[in-house]
């Protein structure tokens, strides 16, 4: 008797101790570490950005299907893997997700925040699969346009992932970059002996102009790297070779100029990609001194972000950036205690713990956004230079 007696004892110690482990481990589950929020700039000016969070893994947007109770009970955890981001390159968003290009494993990231999913591309097989998806463009109708530099041609995939097309293999080209405008397709040529910007027309693919390139009467891009299109159609153009950001209209006229080789605030040493916001502020990726900096519409600094040497929210070998007003909601979540955030700005990185550097921008309740912002350093870089004709400028 005395022998059974023990046995439950035991029984019901085991099942105790499985419950409190169980419960302990859900506590420290549901425990994050907390840090003091990063701002840019730094006090004591109003902070205009705070790094937000970091996205590397599925499980950095997923919620986990399986709780530790179950890893305890049964001794099987979540089926299924982590998925994760190798080495990032271009990056988007629209239609309420993020899709960013990774050319580590030649594949393309879909992020839906609101959905919480992280997927890849389900079209990257067969006639469609990617071997190094440089950058990605989504025209009206969600179809994805993707610059494959490797493949040397444009890929295109339907609004569901699946691949449709693709064209721009006879001129023999080495997209880096693509936007799409109504019924054209823009698309940055990094063959070394082009250097231009090549129009497509989207349905059929056919080439039907070209700019860009340098001549002895025009000045023209100069080892470009990425480019973007605004809301206007006007087109920016990042520059390897000069350190400058070229901005172009739709058909071609160069407006304006600025930035030069260097590594004072205003210069680049090495200017990758570039995104314009719905206030026509540019933000040009820096891969050289690894941070973002901000511009007015004029090529005028107004700050920068993500500089080394941070324990958080600092960038590393930055590549491209995106900014955007969609998923608000989601992305408030990670904000500070009175700080609202107006736009989300993600950047990718191929180098350390964040491939993607999530940041908002935004403004403090309470703090005075009267003055202009201070520029991130005390020297300020050349005067931005406009060109072109009246009308051309007026656009």
């Amino acid at each position: 008797m005395l022998s059974n007696i023990t046995a439950n004892c035991r029984r019901h110690l085991a099942k105790s101790s499985i419950v409190v482990i169980a419960l302990l481990l859900s506590a420290c589950a549901s425990q994050k570490k907390a840090f003091a929020p990063v701002f840019f700039p730094p006090e004591p000016s109003p902070p205009r950005i705070q790094y937000l969070m970091g996205i590397s893994v599925s499980t950095d947007v997923e919620e986990e299907k399986k709780n530790d109770f179950s890893l305890v009970v049964t001794g099987k955890g979540s089926s299924e893997a982590k998925r994760m981001i190798a080495k990032p390159y271009g990056i988007t968003s629209a239609n309420g997700k993020i899709f960013v290009c990774d050319i580590g494993v030649g594949n393309l990231v879909v992020i839906d925040p609101a959905k919480k999913t992280f997927d890849y591309l389900k079209g990257n097989n067969g006639l469609g699969k990617l071997k190094k998806p440089a950058n990605v463009g989504l025209d009206q109708y969600g179809n994805l346009f993707v610059a494959d530099a490797a493949r040397r041609e444009i890929m295109v995939y339907n609004a569901e992932g699946q691949f449709v097309r693709s064209f721009g293999k006879e001129e023999n080209m080495k997209p880096s970059d693509v936007a799409i405008d109504g019924d054209l397709v823009y698309v940055l040529d990094l063959q070394k002996t082009k250097n231009e910007i090549k129009v497509f027309d989207r349905e059929s693919g056919k080439l039907t102009n070209t700019f860009g390139k340098r001549s002895d009467n025009a000045e023209g891009v100069n080892i470009p790297t990425n480019f973007t299109m605004d809301h206007k159609g006007d087109i920016y153009v990042t520059n390897a070779g000069n350190g400058k950001v070229m901005k172009f209209d739709r058909d071609g006229h160069l407006l304006l100029t600025f930035g030069d080789l260097g590594d004072i605030s205003g210069m680049f040493s090495r200017p990758k990609g570039v995104a314009v916001d719905r206030e026509n502020r540019i933000y040009v990726v820096d891969g050289g001194n690894q941070n973002v900096q901000v511009f007015n519409e004029k090529g005028r600094i107004l700050t920068s972000f993500g500089d080394p040497g941070l324990m958080r929210g600092s960038l590393n070998l930055p590549v491209s950036v995106t900014v955007t007003q969609e998923n608000l909601d989601y992305f408030q979540k990670f904000a500070a205690p009175g700080f609202t955030v107006e736009s989300v700005i993600l950047v990718t990185n191929q180098y350390g713990e964040d491939k993607i550097s999530v940041y908002g921008m935004g403004k403090m309740a309470g703090r005075d956004y009267s003055e202009r912002p201070p520029t991130a350093k005390a020297t300020e870089g050349p005067k931005a230079k406009e060109t072109g004709t009246p009308e051309t400028q007026t656009k």
